[in-house]
C-alpha cells in the first residue's frame, strides 16, 4: 500500500483552517471558536480522528439543516446545584462552554454541581469539557449518549451509542489527569479513519455482515454494529451513560435515529451531563497527596502510565513541530472554504 502524501501544519495553521471552514458553513464567531479549538486540540493531543477529519462532518450537519450553525444556548439554574441547558439545536460543547463559569461557581459553593443539556449535537472528545474543570481544581465526570451502533452482549442489533465518558482531576505539580473513552471497543471516528487510510484495525471491534467479529473497518461501517469494550461490562457502562445522558437530560435515546437518518447525519440529538466536584469541600485536606501517590504507583511500574497521559507527549511534540496532515484532506478542506 502506497503511503499517503502529507504536509506539516503548525497548530496555528490548523486552527485558522478549522475556523475558516466553520465560518464558511454559517457558524458565528463564538461557536466557531469553540469548535476550532476542539479540532486543534484533537490534532495536538490525539486522536486525530476528532481533528481536521471531523470538519466535513460538522459542515454536513449544518448544510443539511440538521444542526443550527448559529445556535444561542440557554443555560438556567433549576436547583441549588443543577444547571440545565438547551443547546438550541447546536453543538453541546458550545453550551458547555457557556455554562462553565457558573458550574465552577456552584461546585465551589455547594461541593458539587451538575450541568445537564438537551437539544444538542456532539462530535469530538468530552475531555475538552472536563479538562478546564480540573484546571480549576475540580474533579469532573462527563457523559453523553450517541446514535445506536453498539450491540449489547449477546444481542443481535445495536441498542447503545458509542456513549463516551470523560474523567478529569487536578494533579499537584503537573497537568490534570484526563481520560476520555467510548463504551465501544473502538470509537466510530477511529474506524472511519482506518477505512480512509486503508488499513485494518488492530483487533476486532465490530461485526461483519455474517455477524462475525471483524478487524475490517469497511465491513464494520457497512453493518454499523460495534462491539462494547469488555463484553458485558462495557455494555453495562453504555447503559449507565444512556441513563445519565439521555434520560437525565431529556435527550434523544440512542435507538431513536429517524431524524438523524433523514438528514444522513452522523450523530443524534442526545443528552449530556457534566458533573463537577470540589475536593476541598469533602473534608480530606490531603486529597492532592492521594492523587500524587496514585500517580507515583503507576509511573515507573513497567510500561504503565497514568490514564490519558499519552496525550501530553503528543502535545509537546505537536506544539514544537506541528502535525502531519493528509494532502488530500487538506485540499478537501481548502476547497470547502473557497466554494
Amino acid at each position: 500500500m502506497t503511503a499517503a502524501s502529507t504536509t506539516t501544519l503548525s497548530l496555528a495553521e490548523v486552527r485558522a483552517l478549522a475556523k475558516s471552514v466553520l465560518l464558511s458553513v454559517g457558524m458565528d464567531e463564538g461557536g466557531s471558536d469553540v469548535l476550532a479549538d476542539i479540532v486543534t486540540s484533537s490534532e495536538r493531543d490525539g486522536p486525530r480522528s476528532h481533528g481536521l477529519r471531523m470538519l466535513p462532518v460538522y459542515a454536513q450537519s449544518f448544510t443539511s439543516g440538521y444542526a443550527n450553525a448559529a445556535a444561542a444556548p440557554l443555560v438556567e439554574r433549576i436547583a441549588p446545584s443543577v444547571l440545565r441547558g438547551d443547546a438550541d439545536n447546536g453543538y453541546y460543547q458550545i453550551a458547555a462552554a457557556a455554562a462553565r463559569d457558573d458550574l465552577i461557581a456552584l461546585a465551589r459553593e455547594n461541593g458539587l454541581a451538575a450541568f445537564a443539556c438537551a437539544n444538542c449535537h456532539h462530535l469530538g472528545g468530552l475531555r475538552f469539557d472536563t479538562e478546564p474543570l480540573a484546571e480549576a481544581g475540580l474533579v469532573a465526570l462527563a457523559v453523553i449518549n450517541s446514535l445506536s451502533m453498539v450491540v449489547p452482549q449477546g444481542g443481535v442489533r445495536p441498542v447503545f451509542g458509542t456513549n463516551p465518558m470523560s474523567f478529569a482531576c487536578p494533579r499537584p505539580g503537573g497537568a490534570p489527569v484526563v481520560w476520555d473513552q467510548a463504551s465501544s471497543m473502538v470509537a466510530l471516528m477511529d474506524i472511519r479513519m482506518a477505512a480512509a487510510e486503508g488499513h485494518d484495525l488492530s483487533h476486532p471491534a465490530g461485526l461483519d455482515a455474517q455477524g462475525a467479529p471483524s478487524t475490517d473497518p469497511n465491513a464494520i461501517l457497512d453493518t454499523r454494529a460495534l462491539l462494547p469494550f469488555g463484553d458485558h461490562k462495557g455494555a453495562a457502562i453504555a447503559f449507565m451513560v444512556e441513563v445519565l445522558g439521555a434520560a437525565l437530560a431529556g435527550g434523544t435515546l440512542s435507538v431513536d435515529n429517524a431524524e438523524r437518518t433523514s438528514f444522513d447525519a452522523l450523530n443524534i440529538k442526545g443528552g449530556a451531563t457534566l458533573i463537577a466536584i470540589d475536593p476541598s469541600r469533602f473534608g480530606n485536606a490531603a486529597f492532592g497527596d492521594y492523587i500524587t501517590r496514585i500517580c507515583a504507583e503507576i509511573e515507573g511500574n513497567g510500561d504503565a502510565r497514568v490514564p490519558g497521559d499519552g496525550r501530553l507527549k503528543k502535545r509537546a511534540s505537536a506544539t514544537a513541530k506541528g502535525v502531519l496532515v493528509s494532502t488530500e484532506l487538506l485540499a478537501q478542506l481548502k476547497a470547502m472554504v473557497t466554494r
